[in-house]
């Protein structure tokens, strides 16, 4: 057994027929597009699509974690057909199977080829953020070989996906962008690169990325720009933790912690024995910062939102950052330590993660007999595009008042405006839950108070992780209602349509105070008309508030809204909503309520009379007791 196990398996044809099977089992479609849905998830997918149908620049008119190719990920065959699916499938497959190979050790031996096929197994059957990250993963784990091999191909592949991921992602992209410029760098001062390539690569790249962004209709600074903006307020903003899952942070974080140690202990054994930094320590060491960086930004995609969609990315994902130094490093404390790594964290979650998500199946006849079925009818539908039927859910009378002018909708469920074939014109967030930041929110103000501005508004009052509806996008609002009047009500929709004339929005006075978390804080009422009132609350970070927010998730607070009739109601908050201003001349809560306030700027025995923030400890406080509120009085005429 011993001897069958430590077989060489050294043919060309052989290995790659193991990766084509391997490939085989790990495609993760069930069809080559899905029909779209109602929801949340679905209307930014849609959204995507009717994006591209539009011609809408990415940066300008779209600004949004995915790129002008991320809705090639989705699988709406809404704009895209499904041959343009097969082209990004292929590219994947190509791309996923060249990766498979040069994991695969020169000289191969049977048991590498079990240990080979079973983490990849495992790794695989993250779906949902399979792709997304292995485009990521893959630039630089061919960056990182050219340092070890020096061959020129590797770093141009590189930054080739590198330069694609940076059009699907924003995020990703962003980071492996700065990955590939570290990289080239690090090539120059370790002479890997001559001044003469590095300058070719560095202009290289910038024009390659120049022209993918004429093609795809992207303007390239404002692109990076805003996704950055998008990027700095999703900790705050996404922040969600069900109860009974630290024991989930606790491993990973303490699974990460280990791969810091061993990369901690090879430098200081180094050091200590040459007394002098050489080049292999420092490759080891780029090797290793890395896949420490890549493992930590899978913790705060796992841990900044945990819930069942995001929670496994870490324990599935982080084998591969992992196994960059069992890969590239020629340094055996550093290999045998990282599979040990790899070994806990597969293990972990047999042992911490299969009683709340199910044991993973390595059933491969089943999965070979699921992937008969749905193989030879993806390849029949290639050059064939569903052709969906809508069927309309608004009354006829409100399809016939808007017609074929421009609508958008408020807050998120732009899946609305697809089954009723309407003519979709965006504010440049999509959603309002996604406009989480001042930036995000004055550039869907500027949509609105712009000649290019929907003729048509649909309003809901939906809220997402308990927060206040009304205080997703003030600064949107108060566009809306300079700009717009309520013409039809049904249901929980109001259509709100632009005027001829828009109204002045004055700066009358401002004030500013100094407040205590759970102190009670009283407006007096006011029944001036044509007056808003907008408060801006800008909280602080003690030390533990700022480190829990760069580990893990920031710090939490309450937000209590009492009303005149005695009624009090408390939503989940964050700092950089209230930063952004809440209109507080009356609390809104129904389509109802909207339309009134339109109407009379205010709503009957709702006007605010108090409200109240109480911190919600985690362990010790995580803002400074005192917060500077500001209140801003406005004239709307």
């Amino acid at each position: 057994m011993i001897k069958l196990l430590k077989w060489e398996v050294n043919n060309f044809w052989i290995k790659c027929s193991y990766i084509v099977f391997l490939v085989i089992l790990l495609f993760p479609y069930y069809r080559i597009s899905e029909a779209p849905e109602a929801g949340i998830d679905n209307s930014w997918r849609i959204a995507l699509e009717l994006a591209k149908a539009k011609g809408l620049v990415f940066g300008k008119d779209i600004i949004y974690t995915y790129g002008p190719l991320g809705a090639l990920t989705q699988r709406f065959a809404i704009t895209s057909t499904h041959f343009d699916f097969f082209l990004f499938d292929l590219f994947f497959f190509i791309n996923l199977g060249l990766l498979l190979y040069f994991f695969l050790p020169k000289s191969l031996k049977l048991y590498q080829l079990i240990i080979h096929f079973i983490v990849l197994f495992f790794v695989s059957s993250m779906y949902g953020e399979w792709i997304h990250f292995l485009l990521f993963y893959s630039s630089i784990f061919f960056g990182l070989r050219f340092i070890k091999t020096q061959k020129q191909w590797l770093l141009f592949y590189a930054i080739f996906l590198g330069a694609i991921n940076f059009f699907i992602k924003a995020n990703y992209g962003i980071v492996g962008l700065g990955f590939l410029i570290t990289l080239l760098i690090y090539s120059f001062f370790t002479q890997r690169l001559s001044l003469k390539f590095f300058l070719s690569y560095t202009v290289g790249m910038a024009i390659f990325i120049g022209i993918l962004a004429f093609v795809l209709k992207t303007e390239v600074f404002n692109y990076f720009y805003s996704s950055l903006k998008v990027i700095s307020g999703y900790n705050e903003a996404q922040s969600l933790f069900p109860e009974n899952r630290l024991r989930l942070v606790i491993v990973s974080f303490a699974i990460w912690v280990c791969f810091l140690a061993l990369g901690s202990i090879y430098i200081i054994r180094d050091f200590l024995h040459y007394k002098t930094l050489n080049i292999n320590l420092l490759d080891n060491v780029f090797f290793w910062g890395c896949g420490a960086f890549i493992a930590f930004i899978l913790i705060k995609y796992s841990f900044v939102r945990a819930d069942d969609g995001h929670i496994t990315a870490f324990v599935k994902l982080a084998s591969l950052p992992f196994l960059l130094l069992v890969f590239l490093s020629n340094n055996t404390f550093l290999r045998i330590g990282s599979w040990g790594i790899v070994s806990l964290n597969i293990l972990s979650y047999f042992f911490f993660y299969q009683s709340i998500f199910g044991n993973i199946t390595f059933s491969i006849p089943s999965n070979l007999r699921t992937k008969s079925f749905i193989l030879p009818q993806y390849f029949k539908d290639i050059f064939h595009t569903p052709q969906p039927k809508l069927v309309a859910t608004y009354p006829k009378e409100v399809l016939d008042m808007i017609g074929n002018k421009t609508v958008d909708i408020i807050p998120n469920e732009v899946s609305e405006i697809y089954f009723n074939n309407l003519n979709y014109n965006p504010r440049p967030t999509l959603q309002s839950y996604q406009a989480y930041n001042n930036y995000l929110d004055l550039k869907n103000r500027e949509k609105y108070l712009s000649a290019n501005a929907p003729d048509y508004v649909i309003y809901g009052v939906e809220s997402t992780d308990n927060k206040y509806a009304w205080g997703d996008e003030t600064q949107t609002l108060l566009a809306l209602l300079q700009r717009y009047k309520p013409v039809k009500l049904w249901d929980k929709r109001l259509l709100l349509e632009q005027q001829k004339i828009t109204k002045k929005l004055k700066l009358l006075s401002q004030k500013t105070t100094t407040v205590r978390f759970g102190e009670e804080i009283t407006f007096p009422l006011d029944t001036t008309t044509h007056r808003l009132s907008v408060i801006k609350i800008k909280t602080s970070y003690t030390w533990f508030g700022k480190l829990l927010n760069l580990f893990f998730q920031p710090p939490h607070f309450s937000l209590t809204i009492t009303t005149e009739n005695g009624k009090r109601a408390s939503y989940n908050s964050i700092p950089v909503l209230l930063e952004k201003g809440l209109l507080i001349n009356t609390k809104v809560d129904s389509v109802q309520e909207v339309k009134q306030f339109f109407e009379q700027n205010s709503v009957t025995n709702k006007a605010v009379k108090s409200i109240n923030l109480q911190e919600i400890v985690r362990y010790q406080s995580g803002f400074s007791h005192e917060f500077e509120l500001i209140q801003e009085f406005y004239e709307l005429k």
